[in-house]
């Protein structure tokens, strides 16, 4: 974990979720908080969608996993979210993978891949209340965004 500020706010995440009812499938949330600042990846379930595991943004090995009904269900949690990082779809349906690349309130949409790693060549950013929306201007998108147009009219 990146500090110790971060390490005791991940193991607290982790410990009120299950206080307030979680399951902790796999992790911890004990470490010695004088030790490494290792912390293992903490998977949780039996949350409710409203539960602060599942609405806050962690910044920590933790993953809250929730049961839907269906695609439609999943998609509504999804874009149900205040953040709009990365989401990600794992299906053998191109038909599913196209509408959910277009439906998915998110800067970034992974089909088939983990929703952590970008390549720093092509513009991203999150929407709604994730990232600070300003690394746009990589790839192709910095022509726009470090340039500007000019309109001329010329008469013969």
């Amino acid at each position: 974990v990146v500090s110790r500020q971060q390490f005791e706010q991940d193991q607290a995440a982790v410990r009120t979720a299950v206080e307030r009812g979680a399951t902790l499938l796999h992790g911890e949330y004990d470490g010695d908080p004088t030790g490494p600042l290792f912390l293992a990846p903490a998977v949780l379930t039996d949350l409710p969608f409203d539960d602060a595991a599942v609405t806050e943004e962690i910044f920590g090995p933790v993953v809250a996993v929730l049961e839907v009904a269906d695609y439609e269900a999943g998609l509504a949690a999804i874009n149900d979210s205040r953040y709009g990082l990365t989401a990600g779809i794992c299906t053998d349906s191109l038909a599913l993978a196209t509408d959910f690349a277009a439906r998915a309130q998110a800067g970034v949409v992974k089909v088939n891949r983990p929703t952590a790693g970008l390549d720093l060549n092509v513009p991203f950013g999150g929407v709604k209340d994730s990232s600070t929306n300003t690394f746009r201007e990589q790839g192709r998108s910095a022509l726009d965004f470090f340039t500007w147009g000019k309109t001329v009219y010329t008469g013969a």
